[in-house]
Order: C-alpha cells, then sequence, then structure tokens
C-alpha cells in the first residue's frame, strides 16, 4: 500500500494538483494507523461470548477494508458484555485467515459469508412473495441490516452497530432495555434528518410523525419479520428511489416510528464527535467514517490502555 502510494505521488508531481498530496497525506495517515490498531488488537485477550444467556444479539455489516475497525468496534461493546450473540454478516472479501481471526478473538462468533446469504435471503422472501424486498436486497448491499440481521437474530433485541462505532464505558441504556423489554429499542440521534423518501412519501405508510434525527449507526430494535411486508408494500411504488446511502436507515426509521415507544439514547451516546470534542464524557461514538483517524487514536491511545490493564 504504502509503495503504491509512493508511485501515485511521484506520477502527481508532474501536475499541479495540489488537493491531491492532502489526500495521499490522509490516505498514508490512515495506513499507517490502521496497521497500529492492528498490533493493538493482536494482544488483547480473546473475549468469550456467552451465549446460552445471551441477553442480545450484537450484529455487525462489514468488509475488508475495514476489518481490523469492525473487530475494534466489536471488541470495545463485548469487553463491557460478553452474554451476548455475535452475528458477523462479511460482503465476500473476507479471506479464510480473517475468519479465523475473528473466531479466535471472538470464540462462538457466528460468521454469515455474502454467498451463502445471498441464496437463503432470497429463498425467504421469493417463498413470501415479497418481491419488492427481493429486489432491494439483490440491489442495495446495506440492505443486510434490514432481512438478514432480523432472519439470523436468536435472542428478542437485535443491536446493530457500523465499524465506526467505539464504546468507552459500559452502555447501561442498552443493556437496561435488553433486559427489560422496557421499549421496543433505542437508537443513536443524528445531526439531521438523513432519509431517502420526502413527508410526503413517508406519510402515506406512517401514519405518526417519523422520528426525527435517526440515525441506524447505533441501533437496539426487536423487530421480526412482519417488518418485511412493511418495506415491500413502501418498496413497491417508490423501488426507484433506491440511493446508496440511507434507504435502510430511512426504512428503519419508518417502522421505529409505526412500532413507537423508541428511545433516543442520551447525548453522551455521541455522533460525529459533538460532545468529545467537547471534552465531554461519552459512553460511545459514532464517528461516521469521515473523520480522518480519530476513531483509531481512540482505540489506541484511550480504549486499549484501559483495556490492556484489564487482561
Amino acid at each position: 500500500m504504502i509503495n503504491q502510494i509512493i508511485k501515485k505521488i511521484k506520477f502527481e508531481l508532474q501536475f499541479k494538483n495540489t488537493n491531491y498530496y492532502e489526500r495521499a497525506s490522509h490516505k498514508l495517515a490512515k495506513t499507517i494507523y490502521q496497521r497500529k490498531l492492528q498490533n493493538k488488537l493482536n494482544v488483547l485477550n480473546p473475549i468469550t461470548l456467552q451465549k446460552e444467556n445471551a441477553k442480545l444479539t450484537l450484529a455487525t455489516v462489514a468488509n475488508k477494508k475495514r476489518f481490523y475497525e469492525s473487530v475494534a468496534a466489536l471488541y470495545s461493546f463485548c469487553f463491557w458484555e460478553n452474554n451476548i450473540c455475535i452475528h458477523y454478516h462479511e460482503d465476500g472479501t473476507l479471506s479464510e485467515n480473517e475468519i479465523d481471526y475473528l473466531k479466535k478473538i471472538f470464540p462462538g462468533i457466528t460468521i454469515f459469508r455474502r454467498a451463502e446469504q445471498n441464496v437463503k435471503v432470497k429463498n425467504i422472501l421469493s417463498s413470501k412473495g415479497l418481491d419488492h424486498c427481493a429486489q432491494l436486497r439483490n440491489q442495495f448491499f446495506l440492505s443486510i441490516k434490514l432481512f438478514d440481521m432480523v432472519v439470523e437474530k436468536n435472542t428478542k433485541y437485535l443491536l446493530h452497530i457500523d465499524s465506526d462505532v467505539l464504546f468507552f464505558s459500559k452502555p447501561h441504556e442498552i443493556l437496561n432495555i435488553a433486559e427489560k423489554g422496557s421499549y421496543n429499542g433505542c437508537y443513536n440521534v443524528d445531526v439531521g434528518n438523513l432519509y431517502d423518501f420526502d413527508n410526503t412519501i413517508m406519510s402515506k405508510y406512517v401514519q405518526v410523525p417519523v422520528i426525527s434525527c435517526f440515525n441506524s449507526g447505533l441501533l437496539l430494535h426487536n423487530f421480526n419479520e412482519d417488518f418485511f411486508d412493511f418495506i415491500d408494500a413502501v418498496m413497491e411504488n417508490n423501488a426507484s428511489t433506491v440511493t446508496p446511502w440511507h434507504m435502510e436507515q430511512t426504512l428503519l426509521a419508518m417502522y421505529a416510528s409505526v412500532k413507537g415507544n423508541f428511545l433516543a439514547l442520551p447525548k453522551y451516546y455521541d455522533l460525529a464527535r459533538k460532545e468529545r470534542d467537547l471534552g465531554n464524557k461519552i459512553t460511545s461514538e459514532h464517528y461516521v467514517q469521515g473523520s480522518a483517524c480519530e476513531f483509531h487514536k481512540d482505540f489506541i491511545y484511550k480504549i486499549f490502555p484501559a483495556f490492556i490493564n484489564n487482561k
């Protein structure tokens, strides 16, 4: 990777493209911090999952590019609570070495391979006559969060976290809901309404106000496969509006609004470093991927020392 970057820089030197050098610098820094992150993870003790009394199913979807970030994200939660099931949905890019690494660091983890899930979930949706769901699942990678994770969960509650979420302390609010069932779920509060449908479309399917500032990067819910019927009805007349980023978040926000009784997590479940940068104590941080190497730095310099001291 470093040799490729150097080669590219040499090529770009003949042009007056100053923006390139800043991008190259960021890419080089990220490569360095990814290596440091990997080295830190390699010396941490494995976390054995206690699945027989699992409080919830913790699920993530990730790829080779962000593999070690996804491991760090899962580890930062499991350090505080290992009475869970972990479901790792990969995109077809992981090697057997990476699969073995996951099994080593999280004994008891369940890993879902993309090729196998494509067949299984397609058959389930087709058998139910949910053609619009099947089309969405085929077109949109992040629809794994809508279908696969719900099909495969084996506890009442499913907690989804993106691979750019870290936990700095025990997430009591999330665990209390999973234990007591006091809410249908909870969600990270976003900086705005990032939905792919406008209010006119959403109001046709949701008879109450849609939850404001709903972010699905850190989301606990108790949805079952009835959710698929809702998705199919929505997508029947709106399939052409599918976009690369926020469709799954939009549908989750709409259905959570229909179900009701969802908790907006307190501000110390931070997003986009609002509280972190103010110096306030946080339980979790969702870095929303545009945060340069802050994810890596926080794990390496803030989280790892606490974890290694408790080996």
